[in-house]
Order: C-alpha cells, then structure tokens, then sequence
C-alpha cells in the first residue's frame, strides 16, 4: 500500500476519550510506515455543512461555494494516496461530524450519470482517486452495526471510485497488541467491494413483518423530522412526509412537522427538539441519501435523540418510520441508511416500524406535491401515492409498513416500461439536465468538467 501521502479524518467528539488510544497507536503505524500524515480534527473546525445547492457542479464545477475548511478538506482527500475515516461507529454509520466533511466531497465527481457494477453511479471528475480505508471504534462488539460500517465504506469507494479499500471495527476496550494487529491488517488489505446484490440482500432486513404488536386503541400523535438541506425551498423529503403526516391528521392524529437547522440541535433549541420528540408516539424520519448514508443533520438528530433517551427514557417505546429519497434510480442505494435508522431504534429501544426506499426522488419530485397535478412532463408518481397511501393506513392502526408498499416504491414509475429501459431514460435525460443547469449559470460543457485539484499532489490529469 503507498502511504507516502495520507490524509486522515479525525470524527472523535471532545469528551470521549476512549477512542483517543487506538488513535495515536494509528498515527504512531502510519508514521513508522513512513507516510506524511495531514489530520483534520472534525470536532474543532468550524465547517458548514452541505446545503443541497449543486453550485459545486453547476456555477463553480468542482469547487464548493463555500470558502470553508470543507473546501480544504475535498482536496486534501483527492490529492491524497489514502484517506482514513476514524471515528466511532454510530448505529452503523459514521460520526455526524465525518458526515458534515464527507457530504462536502460531492464536487469530487461529476454530476453526469454512467452504469458502473451494473448499477449507476456520478461519473469520475479525475482519474487518480485515494484508497479509503474506514476504521470504526465500538465500545462493545455488536456484529449488525460492523457489518452496516464496513459496507458504508466500501459503498463510498465504489460511488469516489477508489482504487482499493478496507474497513475494520476496532473495539475500545481490545488490548493495545490486538488493537494493533487490527490497523496493520486494515493498512494493508484490499476488501472486497460491496455490490448491488449484496446491498439489495439488506433490503428485507428493513422490511419488517406487517404487525409490531398491539394497535393502537386510538389516534396517537406523530412527529416529522425532515433531514433535507433544501430548507431554503420545498424538498422532496418533505412532500413525502408531509404527504403521510396529512393521511395520520385525516384519521384523527395530532401532527407536528420540523425540518432540521443547524440551530434546532444547538442550545435552548435543542431541548425545544428534544420536547417535540418527547410529545411523540411515532416519529417519521424523511431524508435524502448524502453519500450512501444519512446527512449530516439527520445523523446528528439521531445522535441528540440517543443522548435524550439514555437520560431520560420514555414511559413507553416510541415508534419509528424513515423514507429516504436518492438520486439515482435504482432505491436499494437507500438500503444501508435505512438499516441504520433501523439499527438506531434498536440501541435506544423504539419500536422499528419499517423503511421506504424510494429512487430517482429528485428526478420525479423536486418538491412537488404529491397530489400535484401539474408535473411538467415529469414521470407519474401514481405507484408512490398507492405506496404512501398503504404506509399511512398502516401506521394509523399501529402496523408496521407493508411489503406492498416498499415494493410500489421502488418500482419503475413508467407503466408497462422495464427497469433497465426506465433507468437508460433516466441517465440520459439526466446528464441533459445538469448541461442546462449549468448553461443557465453561463458554465460550458467543457468547464463543466473542470478538475481543479487535479494539477497538485498526487493528482495527474487524465
């Protein structure tokens, strides 16, 4: 493995500190490697997060418009011979504070769409991309949240079109030589990339059975949490919440909505969010997919839930629901984040009530309504009405979501067109959009495709 030239990801938090061990024995194997280690510590950098704007691929290709170290993070990644993603594994995934950097890499590839392992994905913007190896800390062994981790990593390898890739979990309380013999392997293995038919196998363990227990006897009160960064304008998060939020008020239920701010998991705000969960017997999660998981924002309410419930438990489980749109067409890219949704209501012992897994969400809603009539020549979303229409019956008498309805939305949404002939449509009609976007911002085809990190470092021009 080339280690001359690493970038390392520190997504520790400030006060624990049991991960701080297995971190300065990898720095001190990286360094007797001989590498040249860049550390970002996540925790103490003031970076913005991912707004959802696509001005890093449309007014200034290749570059985030905002002049921040997450800028100065996207190119030390491309730049590097490897990049390390340390954190703790959270329900699964990443630190929400690895997930505040990561989001930002999306001006490392090109908005264009192309098939890769029989499934789509953004096409390279350079030719020399970093090996990635992701290394998780857990505080005791739980074999699910490994798996979903070491898959996550493997995910964003194919999606950034990494050479190689590893992933390891690391348990905090393993003895120093053990720990050690876990970073050399790391270092030097190649995993094995996950593919379509291994993600799609995660599917059914989303899908729960149509009963959870006893219905409820009456109306409950329900909760909308919208992960969207578009807050700004409508969301397709937030049609398809608000959609099933509107069939729970018509029978009988007390809704409430928020979309997620900054602001609203900080301070005097944050126990506003907290009591607005605390009033709630179901929560629906609604959210895109941000590099293969939750963004940043949803992972980080996920983690102020966590913490409000170790400290003060509800009187009864609470139940919960997550639809998670994504960008490409096929809807089992949503597979991991719904799994650690799923793996999140586990360790804080709510009630899993299901996942839906919708894709090409922008392409067939870009905030519209569901009931809106007026689509302008956008793909029908009847089989999407049918789908939310069964989930909202369903959660309304305490079940859970029907197999029906997951299979309604994940199905080509042109009738009597096969998926492999939807998703040709889908590409093509796809990279024709982002040539517009970009010409109305005065950005031509050839600096649409501008790599500006490619001259510097380890990067070459193809």
């Amino acid at each position: 493995m080339v280690t001359r030239n690493v970038v390392l990801l520190d997504g520790r938090g400030t006060t624990d500190q049991t991960l701080s061990p297995v971190f300065n024995m990898l720095m001190s194997k990286l360094h007797k490697n001989g590498a040249s280690v860049q550390t970002f510590p996540l925790k103490e950098m003031k970076m913005g997060s991912c707004v959802g704007c696509f001005g890093c691929w449309l007014k200034t290709p290749g570059v985030c418009l905002e002049p921040d170290p997450g800028r100065d993070i996207a190119q030390a990644v491309v730049q590097s011979d490897v990049t390390i993603l340390f954190t703790p594994v959270t329900f699964g995934g990443y630190s929400s504070e690895i997930k505040k950097s990561q989001d930002r890499w999306l001006p490392l590839v090109l908005p264009d769409f192309g098939i890769y392992h029989s499934e789509v994905h953004h096409i390279p913007r350079y030719s020399h991309y970093p090996r990635l190896v992701g290394i998780g800390i857990q505080h005791q062994p739980n074999d699910k949240e490994a798996s979903l981790f070491k898959m996550l990593v493997g995910r964003n390898a194919l999606n950034f079109h990494a050479p190689s890739y590893a992933a390891e979990v690391v348990l905090s309380t393993d003895a120093p030589d053990q720990v050690r013999q876990h970073l050399q392997a790391v270092l030097a293995r190649n995993d094995a990339y996950p593919l379509s038919e291994q993600v799609k196998a995660l599917m059914p363990a989303v899908a729960v059975s149509s009963s959870i227990g006893t219905a409820s006897e009456s109306p409950g009160r329900a909760l909308l949490i919208v992960g969207s960064p578009k807050v700004k304008s409508p969301s397709t998060s937030g049609a398809l919440g608000s959609y099933v939020l509107e069939q729970l008020q018509q029978q009988g239920w007390t809704t409430e909505s928020m979309t997620l701010r900054g602001n609203v998991l900080q301070g005097h705000d944050q126990a506003g969010f907290c009591a607005a969960v605390d009033r709630a017997d179901l929560l629906l999660l609604a959210f895109p997919l941000y590099i293969d998981s939750l963004p940043f924002l949803m992972m980080k309410s996920l983690e102020v839930m966590a913490v409000h419930f170790a400290a003060d438990p509800p009187e009864r489980p609470k139940r919960l629901v997550a639809i998670s749109n994504n960008g490409f067409p096929e809807a089992h890219h949503n597979a991991i984040a719904l799994g650690i949704c799923q793996q999140f209501a586990r360790d804080t012992g709510m009630i899993w009530a299901g996942g839906l897994a919708m894709g090409a969400g922008e392409a067939l809603f870009s905030g519209l309504p569901v009931e809106e009539s007026q689509r302008s020549g956008r793909p029908p979303v009847k089989h999407v009405k049918q789908a939310l229409d069964l989930v909202s019956a369903a959660l309304a008498k305490g079940e859970s979501i029907p197999p029906e309805a997951i299979q309604l939305m994940a199905k080509s949404p042109i009738p009597l067109v096969p998926f492999g002939l939807w998703r040709g449509l889908f590409i093509k009609m796809a990279n024709w959009n982002w040539r517009q976007g970009a010409a109305v911002n005065q950005v031509g085809k050839d600096d649409l495709l501008a790599q500006p990190y490619a001259d510097v470092g380890s990067a070459t021009s193809p």
